[in-house]
C-alpha cells in the first residue's frame, strides 16, 4: 500500500526522507568552520602576531554568539517559522566563512562572529524542525544530526594542515564554503518550501487538524520566559554548558597539548583531533536509542562524564597513549551532544516547549562554553603548563555528570496555556 500523496505528488514518507537529507546537509556545515582553526593556530598566531590566549578567542567568539544570539534565534523562529529562520542562519555561515579571510585579525574575528550567529540559529531551530516533522522518531534523527556535525568537524580538522600547506591558512579556512550552497539549496527545496506549503494548506482549511503545530505563527502566543523558573531547565542548561565547554576547549587545545606533552608535530596533532571528532559518530548515532530504554536517562550522562574524565586524565598523565585517549574522548563528546539535544527534545512536550528549552539552555550553556577555550588558554599561558587547565576540565566533567542525573529524570515541560 502506497503512502498518501503529500503535496505536489510527493508521498509523506518521501517528504520526510527529503527533510532528513536537508537536516544532514545543514549539519555538515555546523562545526567545520570552528574545528578547522585549532590545527592552524601556530600559523595564525605567527602570521597575525596574536597571543595564544587571543587565538583561543577564535573558538570562544562563535560559542559566545551561541549564547548571546539564542533569544534572537528563538524570536526568528516565532516570527518567520523555524525552516525559514534556519535558511537565514545558513546564509550567515556562508558570508562569515568567505568574509573572515579577506583582511587581518579584526576581520577574522568579525567573520567568525557572523559564523557564530548563523550556527546559533541552526543550533536552536533545527531541533525544532526535527521535533515538529519527525515526532516519535525525533531522537533517532537527532542522532543523525549530531553524527553529521561530527563528520563535518572530522573532515575540516583532518585536512586543515594539508590544505594550508597548499593554500596557506586563509585558503584552509575559506575552502569549506563550497559545501554551504549545497546545504542552502537542500534546505530551501525540502524544508522551507514544505513549511510554506503547510501554512498555505492550513490557511485554506485543508489541514485544520495539524494547524496548532504546523504553522510558524502557532508559537507566537507563547512566551518562552516560563522555563527560567524551572529547576529541570537549569539542570539542562548547566549540563549543556559543561558538555559544550569540554568539547570546544578540547577541540581548541588538544593539538597544542599533544605537541607540548607528547612531542607530536602539528600535522599529527591535527590527525589526532580528527580521530577525536570521527569517533564521536558511533555514540552520536546510538545514544538517542539508549535514551529510550528507560524513562530516566541520568545514567547515560554519568557514563559519558566518566568517559570525559578518562580522556582528560589520560592526555595529561599518559600522553604517549594519545590514540586511545582520542578514541575515548571522541566517544564521550559525540554521545554527550546527542544526549543533551535528545534530552531537550524529550523534556519538551511539543515544538514550542523545545524551542523555549533550547533557547534557555543554549544561552546559559554557551556562555559557559565560550569561557572554556579562553580560560584554558589563559591558565596554560599563565602557569606554563596544562595541569591548571586540566583541573578546569575535570570540574566541568564532574558538573556534567551531576547535572545529567537531575536533567535525566522522567519529567516533561509544557508551554503554559494562554
Amino acid at each position: 500500500m502506497r503512502s498518501p500523496a503529500y503535496g505536489g505528488g510527493v508521498t509523506k514518507r518521501a517528504s520526510k526522507a527529503l527533510i532528513l537529507l536537508a537536516v544532514v546537509l545543514v549539519a555538515l556545515n555546523m562545526r567545520g568552520s570552528i574545528t578547522v582553526v585549532p590545527p592552524l593556530l601556530g600559523e595564525l598566531t605567527s602570521d597575525l602576531g596574536i597571543s595564544r590566549s587571543t587565538a583561543g578567542l577564535l573558538t570562544s567568539v562563535p560559542v559566545l554568539f551561541f549564547a548571546l544570539a539564542a533569544p534572537l534565534s528563538a524570536w526568528l523562529g516565532r516570527r518567520f517559522g523555524a525552516g525559514h529562520a534556519v535558511l537565514i542562519g545558513v546564509v550567515l555561515i556562508l558570508v562569515g566563512t568567505v568574509g573572515r579571510v579577506l583582511d587581518g585579525a579584526p576581520v577574522l574575528f568579525l567573520g567568525t562572529a557572523v559564523i557564530g550567529l548563523g550556527i546559533t540559529i541552526a543550533n536552536i531551530l533545527v531541533p525544532v524542525v526535527i521535533k515538529r516533522d519527525f515526532g516519535q522518531q525525533a531522537g533517532r534523527v537527532t542522532g543523525y544530526f549530531v553524527a553529521t556535525m561530527a563528520l563535518g568537524a572530522t573532515l575540516t580538522s583532518a585536512l586543515a594542515v594539508p590544505v594550508a600547506d597548499r593554500f596557506a591558512w586563509r585558503g584552509a579556512l575559506a575552502i569549506w564554503a563550497v559545501l554551504v550552497p549545497v546545504a542552502l539549496l537542500g534546505w530551501w527545496l525540502h524544508v522551507t518550501r514544505h513549511e510554506r506549503r503547510e501554512k498555505a494548506e492550513a490557511e485554506a482549511g485543508t489541514a485544520a487538524a495539524g494547524l496548532a503545530t504546523q504553522t510558524p505563527a502557532a508559537g507566537a502566543s507563547h512566551s518562552d520566559g516560563y522555563v527560567w523558573r524551572l529547576p529541570l531547565a537549569w539542570a539542562l542548561a548547566l549540563a549543556f554548558g559543561s558538555q559544550s565547554a569540554l568539547f570546544y576547549s578540547m577541540t581548541t587545545w588538544m593539538p597544542s597539548i599533544l605537541v607540548d606533552r607528547a612531542g607530536l608535530s602539528a600535522g599529527v596533532a591535527g590527525i589526532a583531533l580528527s580521530i577525536y571528532q570521527i569517533t564521536g559518530i558511533p555514540t552520536a548515532l546510538t545514544v538517542a536509542s539508549l535514551c529510550r530504554l528507560r524513562p530516566s536517562q541520568g545514567w547515560i550522562g554519568a557514563t559519558l562524564a566518566t568517559g570525559w574524565l578518562v580522556f582528560i586524565l589520560g592526555l595529561l598523565f599518559l600522553p604517549a597513549l594519545w590514540p586511545l585517549w582520542a578514541v575515548v574522548g571522541g566517544l564521550a563528546q559525540g554521545g554527550g551532544f546527542t544526549f543533551i539535544l535528545t534530552l531537550l527534545v524529550l523534556r519538551g512536550s511539543d515544538e514550542h516547549a523545545v524551542r523555549a528549552l533550547g533557547s534557555m539552555a543554549q544561552l546559559i550553556g554557551y556562555l559557559i562554553a565560550a569561557a572554556g577555550p579562553f580560560v584554558a588558554g589563559w591558565l596554560a599561558q599563565s602557569t606554563g603548563g596544562w595541569t591548571a587547565p586540566g583541573l578546569l576540565f575535570v570540574g566541568l566533567a564532574t558538573t556534567l555528570g551531576l547535572m545529567s542525573l537531575i536533567a535525566g529524570r522522567d519529567e516533561t515541560i509544557e508551554a503554559p496555556a494562554r
